[in-house]
């Protein structure tokens, strides 16, 4: 691994804008972070996640109950990245608090950029991230970090990026976001990847207003692929959805 963590090491000082990586080996405990993998950056949708695994622990214990509605909502963020069903999950269950619930799974650095408190306007860091994922498969209760799994794993094509560039092979789920501020895009990524999830990975790519959704989704993509399967991957073929307004979060 150590090899191909140079690799992606050169890759990414020839791409524009700033790129930040975590990498988690959860059988060895060993981690990687490059110099951008406590930068904050625009979290985008990849806060869903954080949002998804905050009413599952409430449920858990009590302080909210989830219904069918709920879980289904729970299933559309993870399989489109919904923002409507994340804007009815976050003004059922969500306040100002969440800031300081997501700290436990590991979000220290999160916090909101505007008033009032909403999941659109969130910065975080892709080590944030790389400790949420963590947190999702080796604290959640199992029936819960499976279910996660599994849905993952059965992302719509919007999805089929970034971590997903892992391959076929190392059986990856991830959960991805982008933004498009004016003609600055930020694209994410946070997922697991190789036998039992062996690795959790989080990449946050800000391009600078060098690139587009396209090139951004790609180099997380060729990031993800250059660590698990060695070589560059074929670019993506997801398309952004459509802008309603400027900042777009998703």
């Amino acid at each position: 691994m150590q090899h191909r963590i140079s690799e992606v090491e050169r890759y990414i000082a020839s791409q524009p804008g700033e790129i930040g990586v975590e990498l988690h080996d959860r059988r060895t405990g060993a981690s990687w972070g490059n110099k951008e993998a406590d930068t904050d950056f625009p979290a985008a949708s990849t806060i869903k996640l954080a949002i998804i695994t905050d009413v599952m622990r409430r449920h858990l214990t009590g302080s909210l109950s989830l219904g069918p509605s709920d879980w289904g909502l729970i299933n559309e963020i993870l399989y489109n990245s919904d923002d409507a069903a994340g804007d009815q999950l976050w003004f059922a269950y969500e306040d100002g608090g969440f800031q300081q619930r997501i700290r436990r799974f590991g979000m220290r650095s999160a916090y909101f950029s505007g008033s009032p408190p909403y999941w659109g306007f969130m910065y975080c860091s892709p080590h944030d991230l790389d400790n949420l994922m963590d947190y999702d498969l080796d604290r959640l209760p199992a029936r819960y970090g499976n279910y996660i799994v599994h849905r993952m794993r059965r992302v719509g094509s919007i999805e089929q990026w970034g971590v997903w560039g892992a391959g076929r092979a190392e059986r990856p789920g991830n959960k991805d976001g982008w933004e498009n501020q004016g003609s600055v895009w930020i694209t994410n990524t946070v997922g697991f990847a190789g036998p039992n999830a062996r690795y959790t990975l989080a990449i946050m790519d800000n391009l600078d207003g060098a690139g587009d959704f396209h090139e951004g989704s790609t180099t997380l993509s060729e990031i993800a692929s250059l660590l698990f399967r060695g070589h560059l991957g074929p670019a993506p073929t997801a398309e952004a959805t459509p802008n309603q307004g400027s900042p777009v979060d998703y």
